[in-house]
């Protein structure tokens, strides 16, 4: 009821809502596979719809590069993996060679970063049948189902599988935009020894603010952190707490690292020669860009994460977008979670709210 009259008002002219269509193809998944000949994608990205799709484009695409494996119904980070082979043992091109059932891997659920150990098949059953008895999945820690192609395209069972931007560790840029307008950049770094940015990680947020709230507009930023020299378990170079880091550093386990994006030349870039043809490569020509909405991005740049790369040669890719259920991250302080269940709006702090 609520999408048709959504519809029926639209059709008066009358724009209270992003259309149940925009919704539908801007927020689902495989919107990274329709964008990814624009600047903001990436070629390599694939969605499957059936176990046959899935089964083979995995074990080609997992044998090539580490992978970010995103269901489509998920939220807050849910059902979102972050792949890599245990033997990082990877060949040299795309199609070169496949994975085995009996490879291992090593995963990271985007909801709370918790790492699992599993093999491809294992991988692949769970994606498919969760933990139905009987389908050899194995044991699973997630909070999550699995069964993630249940119900087939029509009902939302989709897999995107997209290549793993290592420098996510860097951190994520969200542009908060209404209709082509940026209102402002959020540069989330994920916690130390985390891989995603979602809220309630334990992520630091830095805001940014486009002459809105402020009469400071767009430019340049630089982060720096303390990151360390050798690799963790999970082959990632992870920062450490701010406070902790001269010390570590002294200590000789960490290093200075500063990283710099002109957030300003990147919206320019996104608005200018993105945002034209957006509505058009999401198959919706006749939808307009939605009144607020957000893109994430990630630094996708060659090169190892910490590593800086000049700004003219820094590519930036859309992980997500969002335009049905807009986060305010100022607000995290009102959002209940297991250890704050009681806050509300009046936890938000004076000067935010």
């Amino acid at each position: 009821k609520f999408d048709d009259s959504v519809r029926a008002l639209q059709k008066k002219g009358i724009p209270v809502w992003p259309s149940p269509d925009v919704m539908e193809f801007m927020g689902a998944k495989d919107a990274l596979t329709k964008i990814r000949n624009l600047n903001i994608g990436m070629p390599d990205t694939g969605t499957y719809y059936t176990e046959d799709e899935f089964v083979a484009g995995f074990k080609k695409s997992m044998k090539f590069q580490p992978r970010v494996i995103k269901q489509n119904r998920g939220s807050s980070g849910e059902g979102i993996w972050i792949i890599n082979l245990k033997t990082g043992d990877y060949c040299a091109a795309y199609g070169d060679a496949t994975v085995q059932d009996s490879d291992e891997l090593i995963l990271m659920e985007a909801n709370d970063n918790h790492v699992e150990n599993h093999t491809v098949l294992e991988f692949i059953n769970w994606c498919l049948y969760g933990r139905d008895e009987g389908k050899g999945a194995g044991e699973w820690a997630s909070k999550g189902t699995g069964k993630y192609l249940e119900g087939g395209k029509a009902a939302g069972g989709q897999l995107t599988d997209q290549r793993f931007c290592g420098r996510i560790l860097e951190g994520e840029l969200r542009y908060n935009m209404v209709n082509t307008v940026c209102l402002g950049v959020i540069h989330k770094v994920p916690a130390p020894g985390g891989m995603s940015a979602v809220g309630g990680t334990g992520s630091d947020y830095f805001f940014y603010d486009n002459g809105v709230i402020s009469d400071t507009k767009l430019s340049s930023c630089e982060y720096s952190a303390y990151v360390q020299k050798e690799a963790s378990a999970d082959g990632n170079h992870h920062r450490c707490a701010a406070e902790e880091g001269p010390a570590k550093v002294e200590a000789g386990t960490h290093e200075k690292k500063v990283i710099n994006v002109d957030l300003e030349a990147l919206r320019k870039k996104f608005v200018e020669e993105d945002c034209a043809i957006l509505m058009k490569t999401l198959e919706l020509p006749d939808e307009p860009i939605p009144l607020w909405w957000t893109a994430d991005m990630i630094n996708a740049s060659l090169g190892k994460c910490w590593e800086a790369v000049p700004v003219a040669e820094q590519k930036w890719v859309v992980g997500e977008f969002n335009c049905s259920c807009v986060g305010v991250s100022k607000c995290l302080p009102a959002y209940c979670k297991p250890d704050t269940p009681n806050v509300s709006w009046k936890d938000i702090p004076a000067e935010e709210a």
